[in-house]
């Protein structure tokens, strides 16, 4: 092709084997090659059609740069939407590369706990295993039975002291938030 190909074949001398160096030789600078043939035949008609279109284009587009000459306004926002825009696909860009980051980390996490239990399983034997998982549900049911006695204790103070007209200020202690109401300032 052009002294283009040979700079990127140099660029490229240190980062992939010589053997593929080789092939992008004998492929891209050879004249007979397929790549070559197609290149040229590409080349012939697009200067063809640019001859063609030329009479055609050459008058709008001058008149489409002189319009852009007479108002900048005109190129200033587009070049400020232009701006936007290419903002808004960097952020959808940043977006979805975290998001995919995200669920694969998940996804590593999960299979990593799989493997764990899979270990633990392995390791201790199926009996200790549930023997073990079986003490750990009755002490979490213990503790959500303990959590659930305090939440219902207090939601039944709560309940008598909105029964009782509603003022928070008054009984052993204030809401647990430790704000309390006072009547001349609203809260």
């Amino acid at each position: 092709m052009d002294r283009g190909d040979s700079v990127i074949i140099d660029v490229l001398q240190g980062i992939v084997p010589e053997q593929t160096l080789e092939l992008l030789q004998a492929h891209l600078q050879n004249p007979s090659t397929t790549l070559q043939a197609v290149w040229r035949h590409s080349s012939a008609i697009a200067n063809k059609l640019g001859t063609v279109l030329s009479p055609l284009f050459g008058p709008i587009l001058a008149r489409a740069l002189q319009a852009l000459h007479d108002s900048p306004d005109v190129v200033v926002l587009g070049f400020v939407l232009g701006t936007i825009v290419l903002m808004l696909q960097i952020v959808v860009w940043v977006h979805r590369t975290m998001m995919y980051m995200t669920r694969l980390a998940f996804r590593m996490m999960g299979w990593a706990l799989v493997f764990a239990l899979v270990a633990v399983v392995w390791r201790r034997g199926p009996e200790a295993t549930i023997r073990d998982v079986v003490v750990f549900v009755g002490k979490m049911a213990g503790y959500a039975a303990l959590v659930k006695d305090i939440w219902l204790s207090e939601y039944k103070k709560f309940d008598a002291q909105t029964k009782r007209g509603g003022d928070f200020s008054t009984g052993p202690r204030a809401p647990s938030g430790g704000y309390t109401r006072s009547r001349n300032n609203g809260w």
